[in-house]
């Protein structure tokens, strides 16, 4: 079950695309694999600036698990097939015991349960236990979590139906192509190609009646499911529910590989019965005579909250054992994938005695979501939004290699074709931006480019960088018609980081200064051990904060409630001196 798509066949999406660059960009392989397996590749944005450009790729499902298992196997991993019932500390160890009688001692753990911590499904008047369906749920494991004095919460999640590929009306569909020129996730990939359409289809008013006729039916407005779902992924009846006023809701019909016949019907995630969601797909002029393979579920599962764990993933109270994933409070393949890689790369450091591997909130989407799952108290399943970044303009996926590759590379993350890759491109950004200073261009031979774009044709000759700096001109097409650096090669990704860096110039002056700022006060980590009620120069309050908390780095002390700027001045003097 190694990589594994339980739900949405898709990899990325706004910040969640972003994420898997920055993933990709930190040595991890779910950029290889979404490029590999990809089906259907679009950027979300990309009508809009740089900053909120989305990289999104439908997966062949069953292929994707297969290459990241296969990937895996090629590595000095050692896979181990079982299920855990239990986990204790005896002394520096861990001792983990299978259902099969055996038992393996580790100095570090990491936990990643998925839905399947006690997890139960429900369809309808239908429960039953299970991670997912078809699979076993995890009930002992949430036992050993809370022996380890963790305090575990329900949430919730759901899947909608899949169809039969061959029983869908496609003609009544709107098609959703993929991008004419699509961009891939891993730097290292070089292009990726479109192999099939998604497509569009609307419910309505009919659609809506048949779902409320099941409401009363329904675990999630009966109270048997008790678990909180994610806000932003509702599902179909929450959505009739809460928008009582919209006729219609957008659907996409999601194919989950080229090797399978199985349509996703991305928007209808419900846990109605059986019959009541047949009805009411059957509504849908292109879904009339639809074969349903299998009916959607809600999934109900423990998780743990994020503030009992460092950013580093370990849990604050038991040294050695660190925590990834929807045990943690989020949703969604990318956050987990990159909640595991932090959690993976820490537990590595810490065993062989190095410091611990952060990122604050200026350098990534990753340290975002670190820094709110760690220090804020969430109510509900944590989803990654560009509007959770405070720095988004300089958080974009084209400059992620930029951002992390240079840090991940002095701690053994990056392998030399990486890190070869990311060198060569960084140099030859260099070079464009060189030729763009240093080149002039005569308005005779530049004329006819500027006017079909709308542009003023300047009377003198001009830098190629100040052209690049007008509204309607975009490098890569200046590049293209003016070549400055006289050579074929033609790095869009570097372009595209160079076009940013271009366009938003007065704005990163100003954010850097606040980037600065952040990461003086969050790229600090505090020696191990400090007694924080009888720490000096600091406030009562911000004291008993500190001790409650046991923040690991300054900025996550700053954002304590009782900590002021007075008292963060004294911490960023007690710390390396700063």
């Amino acid at each position: 079950a190694i990589g594994r798509m339980s739900c949405n066949p898709a990899i990325g999406g706004v910040a969640k695309g972003q994420l898997v660059r920055e993933i990709d960009a930190l040595g991890g392989l779910m950029g290889r694999a979404a490029d590999v397996n990809g089906i259907h590749f679009r950027m979300l944005n990309s009508s809009r600036g740089a900053a909120v450009w989305g990289p999104r790729a439908q997966q062949d499902m069953d292929a994707y698990s297969v290459w990241m298992r296969t990937e895996l196997e090629k590595t000095s991993i050692h896979l181990w097939e079982g299920e855990v019932v239990s986990l204790e500390k005896q002394g520096d160890k861990f001792r983990v015991g299978f259902s099969d009688g055996q038992f393996v001692s580790a100095a570090k753990v990491v936990v990643t349960t998925g839905t399947f911590a006690r997890g139960k499904l429900f369809r309808g008047e239908e429960i039953w236990e299970g991670g997912r369906v078809g699979e076993a749920p995890a009930a002992s494991i949430s036992d050993a979590l809370e022996r380890f004095g963790l305090k575990l919460r329900r949430l919730k999640t759901g899947t909608p139906a899949r169809l039969r590929r061959d029983t869908i009306d496609w003609s009544l569909s709107d098609e959703q192509a993929g991008d004419p020129n699509p961009w891939p996730f891993s730097s290292i990939t070089k292009s990726v190609n479109n192999r099939i359409s998604c497509h569009i289809v609307r419910t309505s008013e009919e659609t809506h009646a048949r779902l409320r006729e099941g409401f009363a039916r329904s675990p999630l407005f009966s109270g048997v499911i008790t678990g909180t779902g994610p806000r932003y992924c509702p599902s179909i009846e929450d959505k009739v529910s809460r928008f009582s006023e919209r006729d219609s809701h957008q659907l996409f019909l999601e194919p989950e590989g080229i090797g399978n016949d199985r349509v996703y019907v991305n928007g209808f995630s419900s846990s109605l019965p059986a019959e009541v969601q047949d009805a009411a797909l059957r509504t849908i002029p292109a879904l009339a005579k639809c074969e349903v393979i299998r009916y959607g579920y809600a999934v109900e599962y423990d998780a743990i909250e994020g503030t009992a764990l460092h950013p580093t993933m370990e849990v604050r109270h038991v040294q050695g054992l660190y925590l990834a994933g929807q045990t943690c409070g989020t949703s969604g393949y990318e956050e987990a994938a990159a909640q595991g890689l932090v959690a993976g790369t820490n537990a590595a450091l810490s065993a062989k005695g190095m410091g611990p591997f952060l990122l604050d909130r200026a350098s990534s989407y990753l340290g975002v979501m670190l820094d709110d799952l760690t220090s804020m108290e969430l109510v509900e399943p944590y989803r990654l939004f560009t509007s959770r970044a405070e720095h988004r303009l300089h958080l974009r996926h084209d400059n992620a290699e930029d951002r992390l590759t240079g840090i991940c590379r002095e701690i053994g993350l990056i392998d030399d074709l990486r890190w070869e890759t990311h060198c060569s491109r960084l140099e030859y950004k260099n070079r464009l931006k060189k030729g763009l200073m240093e080149t002039r261009i005569d308005p005779n031979s530049i004329s006819s480019f500027l006017e079909t774009r709308g542009e003023s044709v300047p009377q003198t000759p001009v830098r190629l960088m100040e052209l690049a700096r007008r509204a309607h001109v975009e490098l890569r097409d200046l590049v293209a018609h003016t070549n400055p650096l006289d050579e074929p090669v033609f790095d869009r990704l570097a372009i595209l980081s160079l076009e940013s860096e271009i366009r938003y110039e007065g704005f990163f002056k100003r954010e850097e200064r606040d980037i600065d700022r952040v990461k003086r006060m969050s790229g600090h980590a505090f020696p191990p051990g400090i007694d924080w009620l009888l720490a000096e120069g600091i406030s009562v309050e911000a004291r008993q904060a500190l001790h409650q908390n046991q923040p690991l780095t300054v900025g996550q002390a700053a954002r304590l409630p009782g900590v002021r700027p007075a008292d963060v001045a004294v911490l960023l003097l007690r710390v390396h001196g700063v």
